[in-house]
């Protein structure tokens, strides 16, 4: 199944990742740290306290949601603007894949956003688990976007960092880190965003906060 006969089949929605994850009713919305910050008080430095908490509240939070048995689709989109040269949105497969032999297996799409001056390049792979996806490091490079002295980071050649979603259709459920602050998880079905949002309710000093 592709997968935007996946979506439409279980999410009734080809185009679910073109909206706000925050405005639909299964979603939730966690932050990753909030205890500290990026910057060290009174400084300019950067504090790596933070980024090795936020660091490993991602990494958590994904092996939960992708157990080592569960599928796993790996999308990346790209925004660009609409008369600017095509978007080279492979190089996340490239660098983060243990086995990109085959390139073919990618799926590919090309989206106009609607009202806007704008252009998606979406490349897709269905992944037999998450064993073949340097996953941590992957993790660490999208909380590091922001910040050019961090490393792993993603290449800034586009006008915009790519977007990242990894999909469990075992469980039809999506994570999507937006960055070091935080991320959206959306889920089908009431039962299971009501087992993950207690699941997910700590502490403040225990790890992820519900922001919705």
């Amino acid at each position: 199944m592709k997968l935007n006969d996946y979506f439409r089949t279980h999410f009734d929605n080809p185009n679910v990742l073109e909206e706000s994850f925050a405005e639909r009713p299964l979603t939730l919305s966690l932050d990753l740290q909030k205890e500290l910050y990026q910057i060290q008080p009174d400084s300019d430095e950067l504090n790596m306290a933070y980024f090795e908490k936020v660091y490993q509240k991602s990494l958590d939070l994904f092996e939960d949601l992708f157990q080592e048995n569960d599928r796993l689709y790996l999308i990346v989109r790209v925004r660009k603007e609409l008369h600017s040269p095509p978007a080279k949105s492979t190089e996340i497969f490239e660098r983060y894949l243990k086995n990109n032999k085959n390139r073919y297996a990618l799926e590919f799409e090309k989206k106009d956003v609607r009202d806007e001056e704008e252009v998606i390049y979406q490349y897709a792979r269905l992944l037999p688990s998450r064993q073949p996806l340097r996953y941590k490091q992957l993790l660490q490079a999208i909380c590091n976007q922001d910040f050019p002295e961090l490393s792993p980071r993603f290449k800034s050649r586009q006008t915009y960092y790519p977007e990242i979603y990894f999909l469990n259709p075992d469980k039809d459920t999506i994570l999507y880190i937006f960055d070091d602050r935080g991320c959206f998880i959306l889920i089908k079905d009431e039962t299971t965003f009501a087992l993950l949002k207690e699941k997910y309710t700590f502490d403040l000093s225990e790890g992820y906060v519900i922001c919705k």
